[in-house]
């Protein structure tokens, strides 16, 4: 979303004592909206956060989609969702049982998108259950010291060389940046910075572990959630 775009998070008096929102709508004639709940990012842009989880799954977003968003007035955007050769989506409503990813790009549903470095990664990579792309890696003392965490593989939807990303986990959000290795260096892999290292002190992770790294969001801002096993 541009950030010329005005946002009006309600239009109650007391607004300002609330948390701010957008309320999304497909164009199936139905106006049917879900209601997202956004926080403001250092850089101005915006994340967001409680309900787009339950938007993507409902109409199978994925990461080869393409959002367009038009501002309606007041906190309502209309949403069309394309797919990677340009497909507008069907906007019928995805049935619960079905898991919101069948295959995207390279990745499939709940498989591992990086080589575990070591036997314990290998263990958790094959115990995860996860409907998001993920990635495994230790959390050795030499990582958790230091301001980069390296080694992260790349993720196709990233094409140009660096790319600002949010850490989570729990309430817990990081700004960081993703840079992908030039040179002699592998480009299928990459390091995020500029964030990192006050992600892993806020979070309290503790060496010996093995971190789990789930793209939930690449749209309008990649997302990793991050989990230690």
């Amino acid at each position: 979303m541009s950030n010329k775009v005005k946002l009006y998070p309600n239009s109650s008096p007391d607004s300002a004592n609330r948390t701010p929102y957008l309320d999304l709508v497909v164009p199936d004639g139905r106006n049917n909206p879900c209601r997202c709940f956004w926080t403001q990012l250092q850089s101005g842009k915006i994340a967001l956060t409680r309900g787009w989880e339950e938007f993507y799954q409902m109409y199978k977003i994925n990461l080869d989609s393409m959002l367009y968003f038009t501002h309606k007035g007041n906190s309502t955007f209309q949403v069309q969702i394309f797919d990677f050769g340009g497909i507008e989506n069907s906007y019928q409503v995805r049935d619960p049982e079905e898991p919101p990813y069948v295959r995207t790009g390279n990745y499939e549903i709940a498989k591992c998108i990086n080589i575990p470095p070591s036997a314990s990664a290998r263990a958790v990579a094959a115990k995860v259950k996860s409907k998001w792309p993920f990635f495994v890696m230790d959390l050795t003392a030499r990582m958790m010291s230091s301001r980069l965490l390296s080694n992260v593989p790349h993720l196709s939807h990233f094409t140009g060389q660096r790319h600002p990303l949010i850490l989570t986990h729990g309430h817990i959000e990081v700004e960081a940046t993703y840079t992908r290795y030039s040179g002699k260096r592998d480009g299928s892999f990459g390091v995020i910075s500029g964030g990192w290292e006050n992600f892993a002190s806020l979070c309290n992770f503790k060496t010996g572990g093995v971190g789990v790294f789930e793209v939930i969001s690449t749209e309008p801002v990649t997302i990793i959630q991050v989990r230690c096993r």
